[in-house]
């Protein structure tokens, strides 16, 4: 019997997920690996605790694996046959920098672009996918770290590794999207149901907003209907963004992604076509308004967006974000403000990294900034 979902990653985000799954209806049988086997075990036993609490009884295995050991977790994902898997792990979170470093160097990193650590979010990502292509096995196939660049590297190496593409990732511009539903709700005294957002936007733009209240020059773009009704000229977008991440600038915000995550499963195995937004859809930059099967998505344009114009803006949100292009084979090229940064404060050298290469650039990023923070 298939489980329903695998989680890869017992962090914050991932903890997070499997507690709100276990409280599901649809889900019945959820794998959850991690490296720190008793963590895993702890959360696990914890969301089947709490799911009883409720009425339902899910059965939850936990796994202490290595992520980076793809043969290893080939075995389990041959043996669970996931119908999804959510991959929430990465070697560094942006959390742990905000707090571990001195303000002014993780403000040069942000400023420089939070692009410069991206090997450390597709590290383990290359190995669930070499694992799922190791496995012979097909699944709908969600990512959180970093997708709106890591799913175009992802993408291009699905045919090499032999694992599926990601159908999509999670969080930033979904999570943009329920802040304007709530904002415009709160604003025009209606019900936040009635309210759509259809947004492009890059991860930077919803990083950006969460530490500085503003867009930090990138561009985003967006159309808010209201029971249908085009609102958008009536609102000022940047306002309402700038008051939401105001309000929860002081709170660990990982549940909310963690919400999302759940979302974006529920929706594929539904194989409904479910509306949403998504990074790093079908392997596309950036973020935009997604309909969600089992094994597809379809990316929809944004009222009024010519999809050149629309590129062009994920584009530059990228290029804020600290990487100049993505080679057709996965390379990673930085900008040269983002490579410096990274350089200069932590001795690694991330101005291109091939895919081959990012495995050795992650644990040389992980191996600094363990040193730096203790220092």
């Amino acid at each position: 019997m298939s489980f329903d979902v695998m989680i890869t990653g017992a962090g914050a985000v991932g903890a997070h997920a499997v507690e709100y799954l276990a409280r599901r209806p649809e889900i019945t049988r959820i794998c959850l690996i991690d490296r720190d086997g008793p963590r895993a075990e702890g959360i696990a036993w914890r969301a089947t605790l709490g799911a009883l609490q409720e009425g339902r009884h899910v059965r939850i295995e936990a796994h202490g694996l290595d992520l980076g050991d793809s043969a290893a977790l080939a075995e389990v994902i041959s043996r669970t046959r996931p119908r999804t898997l959510f991959h929430a792990a990465t070697m560094i979170s942006v959390p742990e920098m905000a707090r571990g470093l001195p303000p002014e160097v993780f403000e040069r990193i942000r400023s420089a672009g939070m692009g410069g650590f991206l090997a450390a979010h597709l590290a383990l990502g290359l190995s669930v996918q070499k694992a799922l292509g190791l496995a012979g096995h097909s699944c709908s196939f969600i990512t959180a770290p970093f997708p709106d660049f890591a799913n175009q590297v992802l993408t291009r190496t699905a045919g090499v590794s032999g694992g599926p593409k990601p159908l999509t990732g999670i969080g930033n511009v979904d999570n943009m999207a329920a802040e304007l539903q709530a904002m415009v709700a709160q604003h025009m005294g209606v019900s936040a149901l009635s309210v759509r957002p259809m947004i492009m936007a890059h991860h930077s733009v919803a990083e950006w907003f969460q530490r500085s209240g503003s867009a930090g020059a990138a561009p985003w773009l967006a159309r808010v209907l209201v029971e249908g009704c085009d609102v958008t000229d009536t609102l000022d977008l940047n306002a309402l963004m700038a008051e939401s991440a105001r309000r929860i600038r002081q709170v660990p915000q990982e549940s909310r992604t963690a919400a999302s995550g759940v979302k974006t499963v529920l929706a594929a195995l539904r194989d409904d076509g479910s509306y949403q937004h998504g990074a790093g859809p079908d392997g596309k930059p950036g973020g935009w308004p997604i309909r969600v099967w089992a094994d597809r998505v379809e990316v929809l344009p944004v009222p009024g967006l010519d999809p050149q114009a629309a590129l062009d803006t994920a584009h530059a949100g990228q290029l804020k974000g600290g990487i100049a292009e993505i080679k057709e084979d996965g390379t990673l090229i930085a900008t040269e403000t983002c490579a410096a940064a990274v350089r200069d404060e932590f001795g690694v050298d991330v101005a291109r990294l091939s895919p081959d290469d990012i495995p050795q650039a992650a644990a040389a990023l992980r191996a600094a900034l363990s040193q730096r923070i203790a220092a």
